[in-house]
């Protein structure tokens, strides 16, 4: 016997109960702001396991070490000097555990692994050898209403044609700090997702040319992919991504979700979105309306064609044989360094004359045993940094 039977259900399994704790949860989360929503997540991925956390803090402690920040940042010479010197490049690797743990301990959002192809990297200092960011890019989302109206795409093209495997997206784009605030490093880590290492990487992986890069915005239109020469911004996503419960509540909706209905569950996992798609049934056998608990959140979205004609490749105009690259991205890594040094310099400057720098390095493992209002007063003012 199943334990969604209902003899079951009344001794393991309170229905009424988890769904009444599962609709308080989304009601609670519904009315944060996306600020402080992301703080919130970011706060639960490190305490919602205390103990594992706690076990594992020295290891998480370890890592502060490995980050790039100048020797004395109001020494104005002294840190243009280094900006200039700094030497950026990417480095793939396959080392999940210590990737994750930086990119948890380094980006005010928080990780979720996504399924399909995966490509990881660090950002580093070929002359230090510290880490200046973590990039990831992914398989792309099979429906967005600006990027296939902007490339012109067709159902077909998708997914017949299998042209979505030549577009990815960039799920981690983050700086470390001070290196993101003061020196404008999360626009030289965006930059470089449309790097011929990536270029190179992907097709070596998984035999399919890489025409273009996108990603979407944290926080609406206000975001560091603006300017990027790289990058066009298309607009907005439509907003419409349902609210992700607390992993408490959700993992036993998603269990239950999983023994009742292990064929939808198991296509849920294979499609873009494994979670929504999850909590998509969740709400269905709730009887919980689809509209009721969208975030709203209309995400800004920026996309890098390399490709003078990639979309016509993308629409099946065109052969592999007849992309033309354009020129910023033949000269590759190149043109994104002096294009970035310029603008870090000058930001630098800007701050420093005005005396707004920060001179903080952003590093999440001090959240771990905090209590959540303790961690909304002093990190709030810093999540999307």
């Amino acid at each position: 016997m199943k334990f969604w039977d209902s003899e079951i259900i009344e001794k393991d399994f309170n229905f009424n109960k988890n769904k009444e704790l599962l609709i308080q949860n989304l009601n609670e989360l519904s009315s944060m702001s996306v600020e402080e929503s992301t703080l919130y997540k970011k706060w639960g991925e490190f305490n919602d396991d205390l103990h594992t956390s706690m076990m594992r803090l020295p290891i998480l402690h370890s890592y502060i070490g490995s980050l790039w920040r100048p020797t004395d940042i109001m020494d104005m010479d002294l840190t243009i000097a280094e900006i200039n010197s700094l030497q950026p490049y990417i480095e793939i690797t396959d080392e999940t555990t210590k990737w994750t743990d930086v990119r948890m301990l380094i980006s005010s959002m928080e990780f979720t692994a996504n399924p399909g192809r995966n490509i990881k990297a660090f950002v580093k200092d070929r002359v230090s050898g510290k880490l200046l960011g973590v990039i990831a890019l992914g398989s792309d989302i099979s429906s967005l209403g600006v990027r296939d109206k902007f490339i012109g795409w067709s159902r077909d093209n998708k997914f017949k044609d299998g042209k979505l495997n030549n577009t990815c997206i960039g799920t981690a784009i983050i700086p470390t700090q001070p290196l993101g605030f003061n020196f404008l490093g999360g626009k030289l880590i965006a930059a470089l997702t449309t790097s011929p290492v990536f270029r190179k990487e992907w097709f070596e992986r998984y035999n399919d040319t890489l025409v273009a890069v996108e990603t979407t915005a944290l926080y609406g239109g206000s975001s560091q992919y603006n300017s990027i020469p790289h990058f066009k911004g298309l607009g907005h996503s439509s907003g419409l991504v349902k609210i992700k419960p607390d992993d408490w509540i959700y993992n036993i909706w998603k269990d239950y979700i999983k023994e009742k209905y292990p064929e939808k569950y198991k296509q849920a996992q294979l499609k873009t979105g494994p979670k929504q798609n999850v909590i998509n049934l969740i709400f269905k056998e709730l009887g919980i309306k689809g509209n009721s608990y969208f975030h709203g959140y209309k995400r800004g979205v920026y996309f890098a064609s390399i490709y003078e004609n990639g979309n016509d490749y993308l629409c099946g105009k065109i052969e592999v044989k007849d992309l033309k690259m354009k020129d910023k991205f033949m000269e590759g890594d190149d043109y994104t360094i002096r294009w970035w040094k310029d603008k870090a310099i000058k930001r630098y400057t800007t701050l420093h004359t005005e005396n707004r720098l920060k001179d903080e390095t952003l590093f999440y493992s001090n959240i771990i045993g905090m209590t959540w209002n303790d961690c909304k007063e002093k990190y709030l003012k810093d999540v999307g940094r």
